[in-house]
């Protein structure tokens, strides 16, 4: 087993923040927890940073991983710029890309690194976790064009809230048990 210190206490990290956000993304949905939520989710956000960083110093990948989140931090603050419309739609679909990018990289890297030190288990997780983001990706950017046309009205953007959720969810779920079998193969 090769020598992954900073990769093994970085990927805690991130599994840690991966769990801490999805309870969080339940929890927003209470409304006097949303507030708590979303301070809690962004401190699991920056803990997430500082993890993929640190990982990124021993994993090739994560350190590109960590380049596309600055960057996908800079799309969300223009997306802000714009509230609805034509460039709100394209920047949400960007963020989305970039966001599959990031874990696509995680995936790959951290699942060669399991392969290499002979963690089939971890490295095939790995692999799934990044083609079922694909999937829910993908789903969650024909939602956004599909909530773009006014003849659905605002059955389909309530619908499409939902339909954006539950695969964020499942992405979710699918990335944090393969950090949590990578945190396990590298911390014990």
């Amino acid at each position: 087993m090769g020598n992954y210190e900073n990769a093994g206490a970085g990927i805690k990290k991130m599994y840690i923040a991966s769990m801490g956000t999805l309870i969080c993304a339940v929890l927003l949905i209470i409304p006097v927890l949303n507030i708590l939520a979303a301070i809690a989710a962004l401190v699991f956000l920056i803990l997430s940073m500082i993890g993929l960083n640190q990982a990124g110093r021993d994993i090739d990948g994560c350190r590109s991983a960590f380049g596309l989140t600055i960057v996908n931090l800079i799309v969300s603050v223009i997306g802000g710029l714009f509230q609805s419309g034509f460039m709100h739609v394209i920047i949400q679909v960007a963020g989305y890309v970039i966001s599959f990018m990031v874990t696509y990289l995680v995936c790959t890297s951290v699942g060669d690194v399991m392969s290499r030190n002979g963690d089939a288990d971890a490295a095939h997780s790995g692999e799934m976790a990044w083609k079922i983001n694909a999937v829910c990706y993908v789903v969650m950017i024909l939602v956004v064009f599909a909530m773009m046309f006014p003849v659905f009205g605002i059955a389909t953007s309530i619908a499409g809230a939902l339909f954006v959720l539950i695969p964020s969810v499942i992405s979710a779920v699918f990335y944090m048990l393969f950090l949590g079998k990578c945190n396990h193969a590298l911390n014990g």
